[in-house]
């Protein structure tokens, strides 16, 4: 199950970084807001790393709204979701040391 959720997150972090590449070296006449919500979409599947990483690769729209403000605080709320999962499946101790 570990390597499922694994691979998971490394296609849906791969899926943004080319969508970026493709639209900022070959500029697709796509309308923004399509862009936007399609960003939203991969963001809230557990994307928004590579949202971020690849649009600071590329400088790529770094004044969005969506990209600056909104991206990272789905990241944070997943980050404090696996937190939450982590410590309910360890019984509230992320490390057992006995």
């Amino acid at each position: 199950m570990l390597n499922f959720i694994i691979g998971y997150l490394i296609v849906i972090n791969i899926l943004p970084m080319i969508l970026i590449y493709v639209d900022y070296t070959f500029e697709i006449k796509i309308k923004e807001d399509v862009l936007d919500f399609i960003y939203f979409l991969i963001a809230l599947f557990g994307g928004s790393v590579g949202i971020i990483i690849t649009s600071q690769m590329f400088n790529y729209k770094r004044n969005d709204k969506i990209i600056k403000r909104w991206i990272p605080f789905i990241l944070f709320i997943e980050i404090v979701i696996a937190f939450v999962i982590i410590y309910k499946i360890n019984g509230w101790k992320l490390f057992n040391f006995r």
